[in-house]
């Protein structure tokens, strides 16, 4: 059996998602202001190692603050909790910096081979062409037996791509091949790939959406690697090097626990927490000086809805200028390190 590289240290280290314990015994300390620690098993309906585990990880999370030895109050979900999101935040955002970099420099030498020997070595191989590139993943599909990760930035789906998508992919859960998937969240708010989501969803396929820092690549069997090509729209590089392969797969779950299902319903509260996160990120971007399509770009969203989350932070700072905007983003200390 092939042994996986081991996970990143970042990954390793990113705080898990609070069980449903966790998340009742929140509620009750939120209603009742004071709760003493006996209470947990009853409030929890669980036992004392799940109800001590609940409390431990809404601690270490900053949720929760003991009171003496044996009382506990409820801490609002903005202050320390935030920050520790925040910094994993940016660390992610890092790696898939670098996931980036190598891609381009995977690319540059891909061109070099080409130049020197004249030919396409097996590990890398340059597909020029759309049919030749979902030929090579209908049998990359057929051959894998284990999983297959899918980064697809950009918001919604075009629909002859989800169509011809749709069977693949069915194909692979049914053979118990684990398919995830991570979108934008502006992919959330499109009829066809909230159609295709949903479908693939039924069938076994957990799919995510986050807010930004993806780069399009799939994984098969953590083995091979498709990755786009940069300077031929429609064109793909396969790189056939488990080193590559798990490099990306772990920049994958990285970003994987920080994703929203896409089953959540899209009510009130659910949408103004992608809205918020929308703007943190986009006031990020704003200050390393990038433009309104560079920014929409990054995000999966159109420029006209770029611009006008931009005109609300503007009006929200009572920033005057952009120039007054970053200022004010920094003297306000709004973004996270």
């Amino acid at each position: 059996m092939k042994q996986r590289a081991a996970p990143l240290e970042d990954a390793a280290s990113l705080p898990p998602a609070l069980s449903s314990a966790a998340m009742n015994l929140y509620r009750h300390v939120l209603r009742c202001h004071v709760m003493e620690v006996s209470e947990a098993p009853a409030v929890t309906e669980s036992d004392e190692v799940t109800a001590d585990e609940a409390i431990r990880s809404l601690l270490a999370l900053g949720l929760l603050r003991r009171i003496g030895t044996d009382r506990l109050t409820a801490i609002a979900p903005s202050g320390r909790s935030a920050e520790l999101l925040q910094a994993h935040e940016s660390r992610l955002m890092e790696e898939w910096r670098r996931l980036g970099l190598l891609r381009d420099q995977i690319l540059a030498l891909t061109h070099l081979h080409e130049t020197a020997s004249g030919y396409l070595d097996q590990p890398l191989e340059r597909l020029t062409s759309l049919p030749k590139v979902r030929e090579a993943l209908s049998k990359l599909a057929v051959n894998c037996t284990q999983e297959v990760l899918t980064s697809q930035p950009g918001g919604p789906r075009p629909k002859d791509v989800l169509s011809e998508s749709a069977d693949r992919d069915l194909d692979l859960l049914e053979r118990g091949v684990r398919l995830r998937t991570l979108y934008q969240h502006a992919a959330r708010f499109d009829p066809a790939t909230s159609r295709h989501a949903a479908r693939l969803s039924a069938a076994g396929a957990e799919i995510r959406t986050v807010t930004g820092g993806l780069t399009r690549f799939l994984v098969f069997d953590r083995e091979v690697t498709v990755i786009p090509l940069d300077d031929l729209p429609g064109g793909a590089l396969i790189v056939r090097d488990p080193a590559i392969s798990s490099f990306s797969a772990e920049l994958f779950e990285l970003l994987w626990p920080r994703g929203q299902s896409f089953g959540i319903p899209l009510n009130r509260t659910f949408v103004e927490g992608l809205a918020d996160q929308t703007k943190q990120a986009i006031m990020h971007l704003l200050v390393q000086g990038e433009d309104d399509r560079a920014v929409a770009r990054a995000l999966g969203v159109s420029v006209r809805t770029c611009q006008r989350h931009v005109s609300e932070i503007m009006t929200k700072l009572g920033a005057e200028t952009r120039l007054h905007l970053g200022y004010l983003i920094r003297e306000h200390n709004l973004l996270e390190d």
